[in-house]
C-alpha cells in the first residue's frame, strides 16, 4: 500500500516566481525555405549518432561511483522500470522519470541537457513546468519532494504521485 505525501503549498520561490512571469512564447515559424530544408539535411546527414540514454545514464552514476538502488530509490522511481532501462529494454523512459534520474544525480544544467537530449526531451523556456525543473536545477534543489513542493506551490504537475 502507498501512502501519498500530502503536500501543503508553499510560497512560490522570489527568483522562481520572477522567471515564470517573463516566459515569452516563441511565434511557431510556419513555412520553410529552401534554404531551411538544405541546411536541415546538411546537419541531419552529418550528425553522429548519439549515445544512447543507458549510456548516457550509467556513465554519470559509474562517475560518481553511486549504486544502481541509491539512484533509483532517490529518484522514486520502481526497481522494475531501472530494471528495464539497464537491460536496454526500455530504449526511452517517460520525461518524467528521465527527469527524476537527473535530479537524483544532481546534474549540473549541462549535463543534465546531455542526459535528456539522450532520451530526446528538451526543456525549454517557453512552458512554466520546463522553467521550474530549470530552475530547481540552477538552485542546486534535486530532492525530489522539494521540487514536488515547488511545482505543487506553481499549481504544475508534479513529478511523481508519492
Amino acid at each position: 500500500m502507498l501512502f501519498i505525501k500530502k503536500r501543503e503549498k508553499i510560497d512560490i520561490p522570489d527568483g522562481l516566481k520572477l522567471e515564470l512571469e517573463n516566459i515569452k512564447v516563441n511565434p511557431i515559424k510556419y513555412s520553410l525555405s529552401y534554404a531551411d530544408i538544405d541546411n536541415a539535411t546538411e546537419e541531419i546527414n552529418d550528425t553522429k549518432l548519439k549515445s544512447s540514454f543507458k549510456e548516457v545514464l550509467f556513465n554519470f552514476i559509474d562517475n560518481k561511483g553511486l549504486t544502481d538502488s541509491f539512484v533509483y530509490k532517490k529518484a522514486k522511481v520502481d526497481k522494475r522500470t531501472f530494471s528495464k532501462i539497464r537491460t536496454g529494454s526500455s530504449k526511452y523512459v517517460s520525461r518524467n522519470t528521465a527527469i527524476c534520474l537527473g535530479l537524483a544525480l544532481e546534474l549540473n544544467h549541462d549535463d543534465f541537457d546531455k542526459l535528456m537530449d539522450a532520451n530526446l526531451i528538451h526543456l525549454g523556456d517557453n512552458t512554466r513546468f520546463d522553467v521550474a525543473i530549470k530552475w530547481c536545477i540552477k538552485n542546486k534543489i534535486y530532492d525530489i519532494d522539494d521540487v514536488n513542493d515547488i511545482l505543487y506551490a506553481c499549481d504544475l504537475p508534479l513529478l511523481t504521485k508519492y
